[in-house]
């Protein structure tokens, strides 16, 4: 899973001699057959490649380039014929021998760009539509801690805990079998006060949003009287498990159900915030000159775009100044050059000043205003 703290330390990566290929590719094999995914893959690398070398003013540049796409291209034909994934991005300088690949989540616009640095901006849009979840998987007498992200799984802890087995015995007027249920309730009260503990720490190294929880019902409702107030805000949903039984897949499976459903609420809440404070005239605009006015005065402090959002328009690099049609930019007066997608330059613009930019579906009534917003600082 990809984190803020490796795309920090892509976008620290020194400038050389040499250029830094960065690409993305939809590898989903569920939109097409494995053939054409290889094929549409060759013919983005092939095609960029005579574009990007002229890029290059040295012989020794061009040799690095060279090497990245024949790597490149090598570890994607690879990948597809494996088709476990969605999405991919790569970086590569081969001069500075220099190699990341990420596994995507979700998909992404096929692009391949030379340039002095990694160029992170789709990276960094994407994270900003991911939270982190913690899950936890308990039975009588164990439980699993895992942490999902962007689509991936990893497990951090697995608890055990001496519970004995209720036994039925009728001897002596019933008092055993009592005794040994009081002796088993206790283990398992005390199994399960290891497990929140456990749970509370994993939140404090690594800081998830959300928290989901497997189990038996009975056992669930147990523990969710001894997780720490922290954790008990931040509970999103339960799934019928069994810790050592159900397999990481199904963790991975049920989180990633539950999380759709969060992100599908919170999406809609976003909207009819955004929608209600442009209603009343408040602190939000929709549309795309009004959002892209709000980021360039710096107002913007939360950018809503619709998931899919995208198409050709004009830029100009000095003022970073975009638009729809506009030749010449309305700020400097010198003329605009063409972008493939306008919205890639919007959401670069949005992080580029310290504003969120979250990604809602297609079904919420942004589609009618717009399919871009703003909630604004001011």
């Amino acid at each position: 899973m990809i984190t803020r703290q490796q795309i920090d330390a892509l976008q620290q990566f020194p400038n050389g001699p040499y250029l830094v290929t960065s690409c993305y590719l939809n590898l989903d094999r569920t939109q097409m057959p494995a053939v054409m995914l290889k094929i549409r893959a060759k013919d983005l690398l092939q095609s960029a490649r005579h574009q990007l070398e002229a890029k290059a003013g040295t012989h020794l540049q061009r040799e690095s380039l060279r090497q990245d796409f024949e790597r490149i291209e090598a570890h994607v034909l690879e990948d597809i014929g494996r088709g476990n994934q969605k999405a991919l991005a790569v970086f590569a300088c081969a001069g500075e021998k220099f190699w990341q690949t990420y596994r995507l989540p979700r998909l992404v616009r096929n692009l391949l760009i030379a340039a002095p640095a990694p160029y992170v901006r789709p990276l960094l849009a994407l994270l900003g539509q991911y939270e982190r979840y913690g899950a936890v998987v308990i039975d009588a007498g164990a439980s699993q801690l895992f942490e999902v992200y962007m689509g991936a799984i990893v497990e951090h802890a697995l608890l055990t805990g001496p519970v004995p087995r209720k036994i039925r015995d009728d001897g002596f007027g019933g008092r055993d079998e009592r005794s040994n249920e009081r002796r088993h309730d206790g283990a398992v009260q005390q199994h399960l006060q290891r497990v929140a503990e456990a749970a509370f720490g994993l939140f404090k190294q690594h800081q998830f949003d959300r928290l989901v929880l497997g189990g038996a019902r009975e056992a669930l409702a147990v523990l969710k009287q001894q997780l720490h107030p922290y954790l008990r805000q931040r509970w999103a949903g339960d799934f019928v498990a069994e810790a050592g039984r159900t397999t990481t897949a199904e963790v991975l499976a049920a989180t990633m159900a539950i999380e759709e459903r969060v992100a599908e609420e919170r999406g809609q809440q976003l909207v009819e915030e955004l929608l209600r404070q442009v209603e009343q005239g408040g602190r939000a605009v929709s549309g795309f000159a009004a959002t892209v006015g709000a980021i360039a005065r710096g107002e913007a402090q939360t950018v809503v775009v619709e998931e899919g959002l995208a198409g050709p328009g004009r830029i100009c690099r000095p003022c970073r100044r975009v638009s729809l049609d506009e030749d010449l930019c309305a700020q400097c007066q010198q003329p605009t050059e063409p972008c493939a997608d306008v919205v890639d330059e919007v959401v670069g613009l949005a992080t580029a000043t310290n504003c969120a930019v979250r990604y809602v579906g297609t079904e919420t009534e942004l589609h009618e205003a717009g399919r871009v917003g703003a909630l604004l600082r001011y």
